[in-house]
């Protein structure tokens, strides 16, 4: 109960018009609380009806625009006024532009700062080897960025389902949030925001998440999170995942930097589960190679072909039975593997590896958030762009070209050893 008290009081802010009290907030940083004390100055030479409140200073974004508020106010206060100009409205114009101006430079060293944050991140998703181990580590990471919070999620049959959480300070709450985001899937139709993350696979900053119409109502409660910033993991084209984040310890908005920071990330992200999930087909194919290997010599010494699959206790079954080990986790909870063909557009390859997967065309349309005459239309392009005259033709040409990228794999280890 304590705990739960302690979440909301951070989410509070109290003020009274005169005077601006911390608590139950964080400390403003230096140039914040200057423009606080300066807003609070203003409202006694300036009509307060049109100055903002200062709450409305949460970060260096919101500051500038209390600052050209103050700005706007006196301006006018000068045109309009019959008496000579008064002294302290000239030094509250020389605050406001002194001000400015070190927010300004301080906007800028702050931004190069993130931008060497997401070169280490990105670092740090290059050296990773395994699926599973980049997405155990993806919502850590993203919180290196400057985001206190983040959660990893994948995209499955038109679900957002999340998979990992991370809560500076708090793994406790990462679980519960974890337990809510999971029990409560939703379906991206168009009624969440996150729907357009699938459509148009681009980043989204979502403000006023507590009254506002479309986010997951119960992941927003459980988080109480203010503003957040989204982006889509995209592989092979198809938006296998999410990474959302917040800045909630930090008591600011997210902002068009953050946004844009997210986005490089997850880009990166994307690509480096692309290169992964190579590697981890890699793996499972040369422990075939090498399993299939040690049968062909045990058939040489003992000279019982049955060693060679693998039913040493068992002869009666065939031959075509050989037992394989797949990796778990990691590729099939994103995205199954999908052919690249250079004359089929992003949305085709995704359209014919769904219908190699056997789905209709009402089932497509559900998956990719798409209208079913859209598919059609999608299927129509598809079979002339390969030649092929119906759907089962078009699935052969996937699985040949599969099978073709799966032996040029194999050629490609064969030649490293």
């Amino acid at each position: 109960m304590g705990e739960s008290t302690t979440r909301v009081a951070f989410m509070r802010r109290c003020d009274s018009g005169t005077q601006w009290r911390v608590r139950g907030r964080r400390m403003p940083r230096p140039q914040e609380g200057q423009v606080i004390d300066l807003l609070l100055a203003s409202r006694r030479l300036l009509d307060p009806g049109t100055l903002p409140h200062p709450e409305h200073v949460v970060d260096h974004p919101s500051a500038r625009v209390v600052l050209k508020a103050i700005w706007a106010s006196a301006m006018a206060t000068l045109t309009t006024g019959t008496n000579s100009v008064s002294p302290d409205l000239v030094q509250v114009l020389q605050a406001v532009k002194e001000l400015d101006e070190r927010l300004l430079l301080d906007q800028i060293a702050s931004q190069d700062r993130a931008l060497q944050r997401v070169r280490a991140a990105l670092a740090m998703l290059g050296e990773t080897k395994s699926c599973s181990t980049l997405l155990d580590t993806a919502a850590t990471t993203a919180c290196s960025l400057g985001f206190d919070r983040s959660i990893v999620s994948r995209v499955a049959d038109s679900l957002w389902i999340p998979e990992r959480v991370h809560v500076d300070k708090d793994e406790m709450w990462a679980r519960e949030i974890l337990a809510v985001g999971r029990s409560t899937p939703q379906q991206l139709n168009g009624s969440i925001v996150e729907t357009e993350m699938v459509r148009r696979r681009t980043s989204i900053l979502v403000d006023q998440v507590q009254d506002r119409p479309g986010v997951h109502k119960e992941i927003a409660e459980a988080s109480m999170s203010r503003s957040y910033a989204a982006a889509p993991i995209v592989v092979h084209g198809v938006v296998a995942g999410f990474v959302h984040v917040d800045c909630y310890y930090q008591q600011r908005n997210v902002d068009q930097l953050d946004r844009q920071i997210l986005t490089m990330f997850t880009e990166g992200l994307g690509q480096a589960l692309t290169r992964t999930m190579v590697l981890d087909e890699l793996g499972t194919i040369r422990r075939d190679v090498d399993e299939l290997s040690r049968r062909l010599a045990a058939v040489r010494d003992e000279g019982d072909s049955r060693v060679l699959w693998g039913h040493e206790d068992d002869v009666d079954e065939a031959p075509g039975d050989i037992r394989r080990s797949r990796p778990s986790g990691g590729v099939d909870h994103f995205l199954r593997s999908a052919p690249v063909d250079p004359t089929l557009t992003r949305r085709e390859v995704e359209v014919l590896r769904l219908m190699a997967a056997g789905d209709t065309n009402s089932r497509i349309a559900s998956r990719l958030v798409i209208s079913e005459g859209t598919v059609k239309s999608h299927v129509k392009h598809i079979l002339r762009k390969l030649g092929v005259a119906n759907r089962a033709e078009a699935v052969s040409h996937w699985l040949r070209s599969r099978h073709d990228v799966q032996r040029e794999r194999v050629q490609a280890g064969d030649g490293r050893r």
